[in-house]
């Protein structure tokens, strides 16, 4: 996986991820799944630190990440395309749906 840097995020995208975090209020929901967002990372349901996601994604011209969202919910939601299937309006469990999203995508018949 590239690094921050290496995506084109930069000094000032952990800036804004920086004041994000110290405006945080652990217990906050995730935009993406609507599960508590810690700052802790053992905390979270993934396990992973928050990161900071551009409500215009960064393909489509945004360039201030403005809100926190699990690790896991940023990679599904990706460049904003699948905001219509995020698990707080649909109720399907993130969980579930990162069962779904293995490195061989959705299979039609049973892996042996």
């Amino acid at each position: 996986m590239k690094s921050a840097a290496a995506r084109g995020l930069g000094y000032a995208h952990r800036q804004q991820r920086e004041r994000l975090l110290r405006k945080h209020v652990d217990g906050n929901p995730c935009y993406w799944c609507g599960r508590p967002l810690y700052r802790d990372p053992a905390q979270n349901w993934d396990g992973n630190a928050l990161h900071a996601d551009h409500t215009i994604a960064r393909s489509q011209g945004g360039t201030v990440a403005d809100r926190l969202v699990h690790d896991l919910c940023n990679k599904q939601r990706q460049d904003g395309r699948n905001d219509h299937l995020r698990p707080a309006v649909t109720g399907i469990n993130v969980a579930d749906a990162r069962a779904v999203d293995d490195q061989l995508g959705l299979r039609l018949m049973p892996w042996p």
